[in-house]
């Protein structure tokens, strides 16, 4: 037998020189030089070494130029297309599409006849893996959109049942971050639960408040959030004749004043002391609305009135007390102060009055301790949400947001007690007499009433005017009773009729 390169001289043909003929090493066919194809099998004579590129025969053991085992390439490259071609079929059935594409496209480069079969399956499942490529692709941006679109509807149960459909090798960032915040709610729902079932149970009220306002919220569009915060609301709110909303506020303690690791405290603030409300009260949600003030009152001092919904400002605090008193008789509830008035402006604001407590059950302005256990709602830190000066814009209009004016009450994120603008907006009027150093002469424990004289009243809240700073709960600041300004606002109070227990 020949081998693949022998090359013999044919016989003379009528004189001419002799002419150098090969053999196809396939076939055995006998074939004139320079033909690398033989025309009979169709198969290559020539193929390139896998190690230097040198053309060998196709039979040759070892390569011309380099030595190497032409043959024992081979096989390996053999074997190794093989794995490569079983390895793509397996990702495709496990989506894993991205590299099965880099292997077609190495495969499809290579150049030696040999494995000219692999080089055209390449070819042809290239565009087929492409377009599944892509058809994954849309499918994982869908997957994501029906996951964002359930989160916005708080369906977090549905959330993970999309997503855990997702073949893992599909799974990316966003997938997993969407996934984690759905177990994030689905845990905090389930402790909710636990922690409203037991305040429930225990008869803790402020519990109860919190909780099932963060319920509600994580919870808003399911039925059963929805009758369960309307439960609560019923027994824990009511409402005035002219729409005021009240939220009925348990007795407890808390300290007052600031801690002397807030950064921002004042000498008014301290030092801060222990502080128990004894009774449980009502306090207005909001601070009084100019549509409010409008109905009871019939005027209007604000001082712009281009919108209803903003708390009412320009009272003073004799005004504030007037609309306590006429909103009680308004509902038939016995006034709760006694008011005098000396002078009164042709603007129909009181000017000089003289005021005392008459003891009835009517609508009253909280005195500063109220106000501040109010503002707190459980909390110890400088604000009713934390001690993070950056999340005060979430909570209160001030001088960063509030463009140098009112906005409409009930705009930014309650206290946990849901009660609004307690921080910023406007500075509300308590009952209280001012005193700087009221906090440092001992004042009782117990329902401290403030000073029994002074010539100021208390304010607390901030407002759009101020800072973030003057927003904090403990924050105290003061004017004459006299004194108007579009700054300054209120809210009102009521005494309870009951103990809290009573409405379990």
């Amino acid at each position: 037998m020949s081998t693949a390169l022998e090359e013999f001289p044919s016989e003379q043909h009528a004189g001419q020189q002799t002419a150098f003929e090969r053999k196809c090493p396939h076939c055995g066919t006998i074939l004139a030089a320079p033909v690398r194809v033989c025309p009979k099998c169709g198969k290559t004579l020539d193929e390139p070494c896998l190690a230097c590129q040198a053309l060998n025969s196709a039979d040759a053991v070892k390569c011309r130029e380099c030595g190497a085992d032409l043959q024992g390439l081979k096989k390996k490259l053999m074997e190794h297309l093989i794995a490569q071609q079983k390895q793509i079929i397996k990702l495709r059935s496990l989506c894993g599409h991205d590299r099965a594409i880099s292997y077609l496209k190495q495969m499809i480069y290579i150049a030696h006849p040999e494995f000219s079969r692999f080089r055209e399956w390449a070819k042809a499942n290239l565009p087929i893996f492409q377009k599944e490529r892509r058809e994954l692709r849309a499918y994982s941006e869908n997957v994501v959109t029906q996951a964002k679109y359930f989160m916005e509807a708080q369906k977090y149960e549905k959330v993970q049942q999309v997503l855990e459909q997702v073949p893992r090798v599909l799974v990316d960032e966003e997938m997993k971050k969407i996934y984690a915040e759905a177990s994030e709610y689905i845990t905090e729902v389930d402790s909710l639960v636990r922690e409203i079932r037991n305040a429930i149970s225990s008869k803790q009220y402020s519990t109860l408040l919190s909780c099932v306002q963060r319920y509600a919220e994580l919870k808003a569009n399911d039925p059963e959030a929805r009758t369960l915060q309307e439960k609560i609301e019923k027994l824990t709110a009511q409402t005035t004749s002219i729409g005021i909303k009240l939220r009925r506020i348990p007795s407890g303690k808390f300290y007052m004043g600031s801690h002397d690791s807030d950064e921002f405290m004042r000498n008014n603030e301290k030092p801060q002391h222990r502080v128990q409300i004894t009774h449980s009260m009502f306090m207005s949600v909001t601070q009084v609305t100019q549509e409010q003030f409008m109905t009871v009152m019939e005027y209007n001092p604000s001082t712009s009135v281009d919108n209803p919904a903003n708390p009412v400002d320009n009272v003073n605090w004799y005004g504030a007390v007037e609309f306590c008193n006429k909103l009680s008789e308004k509902e038939g509830i016995e006034p709760y102060y006694e008011l005098n008035v000396r002078k009164r402006k042709p603007n129909l604001t009181i000017e000089d009055a003289s005021v005392a407590i008459h003891g009835g059950n009517g609508y009253r302005l909280p005195t500063e301790a109220e106000w501040e256990y109010c503002c707190r709602a459980g909390s110890i830190t400088p604000w009713c949400f934390g001690d993070l000066v950056l999340d005060v814009g979430q909570y209160a209009w001030y001088y960063d947001n509030a463009q140098m004016e009112t906005h409409p009450a009930a705009r930014k994120k309650p206290n946990a007690w849901g009660l609004y603008d307690m921080h910023g907006n406007l500075m509300e009027w308590c009952y209280d007499w001012y005193s700087e150093f009221y906090y440092q002469q001992n004042p009782p424990e117990d329902d401290p009433p403030g000073p029994e004289e002074g010539g100021a009243r208390v304010l607390r809240g901030g407002a759009w005017q101020f800072g973030a700073e003057a927003t904090r709960s403990a924050y105290r600041n003061s004017a004459n009773p006299e004194t108007c300004s579009n700054i300054i606002g209120f809210r009102i109070a009521r005494h309870s009729a009951a103990d809290e227990d009573t409405i379990f």
